[in-house]
């Protein structure tokens, strides 16, 4: 597996700062930097409220397109005010100050500013802002000055010609691209997921059927494929779709298995982002995204959709909507095979964390209900998990090929 590069960056720590009676505390700051997008991970000791505003750019000064982070009731440590540089993505330098007394404002530097949203997290919590714009221009490549001793001594290797079309005048097909699939198993270390039949945790059967599919994905010629996690380690929701945008990856999909406290419930169904009001899928959301905490913070019930609302990617609604109906039906058709009494629930929309910023189609999977009776069973049996990872790489691959055949991907 190719290796991910996570770059952090700590701005303010308050492990010896003194809280502010009455404001949230800046306690840091990091970064997760793709090409054309960053994502900025903001956290307070306590929730906040906050706003963004797109100043322009004034040629005529130097200053280039800006984001004001504007948080209200909030407290910078008067030491960590100073501008800090990036070296990738389109962010190319931010700050932290006080603003006035009660409240903080980030300072973003996007020369090629071209969207931006934000949401916030729980447990601590975190707003996270993402940025997109115009991937910076890499630095000159150094001018050669010559061969040393060693190239001097080598001999110059023949100048291969260039491939002649065949006489017929057509020519050789051109190979198809390489396609790279980013695998999300769900939950993971000090996060078990929903917890099932005879206590089996969601997050040991989702890296199971990850790992399952990973391996058909590297035998398809033309597909490479990145696992979010490979282990029993704990990897926070931002982080997910900010790697895969990292890896510059082509589909995103996170498995997920079901759960409800009502246990007759089960089947498969699949998400692509997209706001809805649907109270089922409302109440899978705020469990998948941890949003518990947030709603009891303040008493008030928060619809999911109102925080996701400046951040749904109409652009790609269309493509991820399409993968997850080849996926559902991959998933449904390798499992009703052996047990034909498996329901399905279908291709629905909601707002998932998991899915918010990403830049190609990407899907979350509900693969089965972890707390009915018999699915629940099902899910710990190897057999269950290699049909179901069997149905994944169907609708990924069928995805791939229709995606390879008209462009649109």
């Amino acid at each position: 597996m190719r290796s991910v590069r996570l770059v952090g960056l700590v701005l303010a720590m308050v492990t010896g700062a003194a809280p502010v009676h009455g404001l949230a505390t800046l306690r840091a700051v990091r970064h997760i930097a793709a090409p054309t997008t960053t994502r900025l991970i903001v956290e307070f000791s306590e929730p906040v409220e906050y706003q963004l505003t797109r100043v322009p750019a004034r040629p005529e000064l130097g200053v280039p397109a800006r984001l004001y982070v504007d948080v209200r009731d909030a407290h910078v440590p008067a030491a960590e005010t100073a501008a800090v540089s990036l070296a990738r993505g389109p962010l190319l330098r931010m700050r932290a100050l006080q603003l006035e007394p009660s409240t903080a404002r980030l300072i973003l530097d996007v020369p090629g500013l071209r969207e931006v949203g934000a949401f916030p997290m729980p447990d601590p919590f975190r707003l996270v802002i993402d940025v997109r714009g115009a991937a910076r221009p890499g630095p000159p490549s150094p001018t050669p000055v010559g061969p040393g001793p060693a190239q001097l001594a080598a001999p110059t290797p023949p100048t291969p010609m260039a491939p002649q079309p065949p006489r017929s005048g057509r020519r050789p097909p051109t190979p198809a691209r390489t396609f790279k699939v980013v695998v999300d198993a769900g939950h993971g270390g000090k996060d078990p997921g929903a917890l099932g039949v005879d206590g089996i945790a969601e997050k040991d059967v989702v890296l199971a059927i990850a790992l399952r599919l990973q391996r058909r994905l590297e035998a398809v010629p033309g597909l490479t494929v990145v696992l979010t996690r490979s282990s029993d380690v704990y990897l926070a929701l931002e982080e997910r779709t900010a790697r895969a945008n990292t890896e510059e990856a082509d589909l995103f999909v996170s498995i997920h298995a079901n759960a409800s406290p009502n246990t007759d419930l089960s089947g498969v169904e699949t998400y692509y982002l997209k706001n809805t009001n649907d109270r089922a899928t409302l109440r899978l959301a705020e469990m998948e995204n941890g949003l518990r905490t947030l709603t009891g913070a303040t008493g008030q019930q928060r619809d999911v959709s109102l925080i996701l609302s400046d951040l749904i990617q109409n652009y790609k609604v269309q493509e991820s909507t399409t993968l997850a109906t080849h996926v559902q039906r991959g998933v449904v058709g390798a499992l009703a095979a052996q047990w034909p009494a498996v329901n399905d629930l279908g291709v629905k929309q909601g707002p998932f964390y998991v899915l918010v910023g990403a830049g190609m189609p990407c899907v979350l999977a509900e693969v089965s209900f972890i707390t009915h009776p018999t699915e629940g069973r099902w899910l710990a049996r190897a057999e269950y998990q290699d049909r179901i990872a069997e149905g994944l790489l169907r609708g990924i691959t069928r995805f791939v090929e229709i995606a390879r055949t008209t462009g649109n991907v």
